[in-house]
């Protein structure tokens, strides 16, 4: 059975089974693995997609889900000379959909999420014929979850091809020419990448045993917001009495505030947490802020703004360094992974790029491309192909326009209006 007729009999609902009991019980982790046991099973690496580490691949992940891809044909270094493809061409329609169950967002999303948590994404490129029956291209494209996928090495061709386990089916093999495999760099295998989740996984333990103990705080009860001291012996029923009176008039919104009087040599104190306490507080930030820091997401990306009186300050600058630092090289490593693999199956001058997601780098180039338009630098059409725009089929738009001169003539090199 192929991997795709796999698949939609999944989404059909057939062939499902029912994991035993024992099967679940081992998957779970157990308290005796030492911490970041998981390091290198990418089933438990995509179990930890949670927490803060969710908040932060989310962040990553829709973000480059918004960027579209930039088909075009590579003539030379100048950006004059990347020619984009036109909307009816075969790689520009496939990366806008990949196939009929998958949408152009879900596709990269999904790529991001395997990529930030395993280091490695596996695309299965179903082959159709060529235009002209010349060679077989990619017809569609489908995510294959990295746990299923086994690469078999060779020690001429670096890859022979892979070994796709999916649950509930036998093992099929795929040549290498029909898997796109996308990884980050491992220094320690070549044939394999590394995550940012991985390099954390011992900060990503913290967090989960904070989190543990938290709930098992919640669980064993709350504590009370104050204590009444007496030196007096009392019995149970003058206690419990004591304490619906005090909740009967101190309960609720609207009683916060009021005064508490007491005699009888009663003393009120509120319950405050101990320094052990404080500092399991001061843990978790810190562990929540390693985590952000390794992935490289700014905390108001993930939702987190503690001034907001500078929101819209704050927000910028952060998105900033989020898509310069962050976002930016992810989308230059992808679009050259698949320019390789992808793009020169249809034409070896056919490249995928993905253009500038800061805001502070698209209105610099808005400022650019009106101050290189003005000064002759660059033609319209020039910039127009720049952007991915069709040019203007007047042939006076490819030529520099320079202002008047006082006399009414025009500088040199410009063309007549």
């Amino acid at each position: 059975m192929r991997l795709w007729e796999w698949v939609q009999e999944r989404w059909r609902g057939k062939g499902r089974r029912e994991e035993s009991a024992p099967a679940r019980v081992w998957a779970s982790p157990s308290l005796w693995r030492p911490a970041g046991w998981w390091r290198d099973d990418q089933v438990e690496q995509l179990r930890n997609y949670q927490s803060w580490v969710y908040a932060a691949v989310n962040a990553i992940a829709q973000e480059v889900a918004q960027q579209r891809p930039f088909v075009y044909r590579n003539t030379g270094q100048a950006e004059h000379e990347q020619l984009p493809l036109p909307h009816s061409h075969p790689l520009v329609q496939l990366l806008e959909a990949p196939n009929p169950w998958l949408t152009r967002w879900e596709l990269w999303y999904l790529t991001t999420v395997y990529l930030e948590l395993t280091g490695n994404c596996f695309w299965y490129a179903a082959m159709r014929q060529g235009a002209g029956g010349r060679h077989r291209v990619p017809g569609e494209l489908w995510v294959i979850p990295s746990p299923w996928v086994r690469v078999v090495p060779d020690p001429v061709t670096f890859v022979r091809g892979y070994e796709v386990s999916a649950p509930g089916s036998a093992t099929e093999w795929f040549p290498a020419e029909e898997i796109i495999h996308l990884k980050y760099p491992n220094p320690l295998d070549p044939h394999y990448g590394l995550s940012p989740l991985q390099a954390n996984a011992l900060t990503v333990d913290a967090n989960t045993e904070l989190l543990r103990s938290r709930y098992q705080a919640f669980q064993s009860g709350q504590r009370p917001g104050i204590v009444l001291q007496t030196e007096q012996i009392l019995s149970e029923s003058v206690a419990r009495r004591l304490e619906e009176r005090v909740q009967a008039r101190f309960g609720g919104r609207e009683n916060w505030h009021r005064p508490l009087i007491l005699e009888q040599g009663l003393k009120a104190s509120p319950w405050t947490l101990t320094p052990a306490e404080m500092d399991f507080l001061n843990s978790a930030r810190m562990t929540r802020d390693e985590i952000f820091a390794l992935f490289r997401v700014p905390a108001p990306v993930a939702g987190l703004v503690e001034n907001t009186g500078l929101g819209a300050d704050i927000w910028f600058g952060a998105r900033v360094m989020f898509c310069e630092g962050t976002i930016q090289p992810k989308l230059e490593l992808i679009a050259q992974t698949l320019t390789r693999t992808l793009g020169r199956r249809f034409d070896p001058d056919v490249a995928v790029g993905f253009g500038d997601c800061s805001p502070r780098n698209q209105e610099q180039r808005r400022k650019d491309d009106e101050l290189d338009a003005r000064m002759g630098l660059r033609t319209y059409n020039e910039i127009r192909r720049a952007r991915g725009l069709q040019p203007y089929p007047d042939s006076r738009f490819d030529q520099p326009m320079l202002p008047q001169k006082a006399g009414g003539g025009h500088c040199q090199g410009s063309a007549d209006r």
